[in-house]
């Protein structure tokens, strides 16, 4: 049974930025752009057991009229990688780090929508990565956001998000 309740981990690396709690963490102060929300606007279907977006075009193998994704072995891992979505990218100025952090919250909730909105089944997991600047690599403070279904045997993401020495952490589970 697909089921909208949302359960929010975070690390404490997470829970200082969000403000102290992860379920009414303070949202950004900055607009989302509309570039990042279009991102979404498609909606999703699924392919050969794998959630991907509806413009999705890539080589696909027919067997028995049904498309398979070629040389997808882990669906967990391709969902990943094709929903990884670069937050940071989306600004053209330098952005705060907390503030690149909730954006990526505020975010994950519009990717929780949209697949909701595209019946999938689930259950899902939106993950919220950020990372501090780098000072001595000249890099800026990044926010990655991505999501998969949740699937037994398939793991992206370690159980213990304190493990993540660098990473602030959100997890959201539907």
């Amino acid at each position: 049974m697909f089921t909208t309740n949302v359960n929010v981990r975070v690390n404490s690396r997470m829970l200082d930025l969000l403000g102290g709690d992860p379920e009414f963490y303070e949202m950004a102060s900055l607009p989302m752009p509309p570039e990042l929300e279009a991102h979404l606007a498609g909606g999703f279907r699924e392919v050969d057991g794998c959630i991907v977006p509806n413009s999705f075009d890539s080589p696909l193998i027919f067997s028995e009229d049904k498309p398979r994704i070629a040389n997808q072995h882990d669906e967990t891992s391709f969902e990943c990688t094709i929903h990884e979505v670069s937050i940071d990218a989306y600004f053209s100025c330098d952005v705060d780090f907390k503030e690149l952090a909730r954006t990526g919250c505020d975010f994950a909730w519009i990717v929780r929508r949209e697949l909701l909105r595209s019946n999938m089944l689930g259950p899902f997991r939106i993950i919220v990565s950020t990372q501090p600047p780098d000072v001595q690599l000249h890099i800026g403070p990044t926010c990655t956001v991505r999501f998969h279904r949740v699937r037994s045997g398939q793991v992206w993401l370690a159980d213990d998000l304190e493990g993540y020495k660098l990473e602030a952490i959100a997890v959201f589970d539907f």
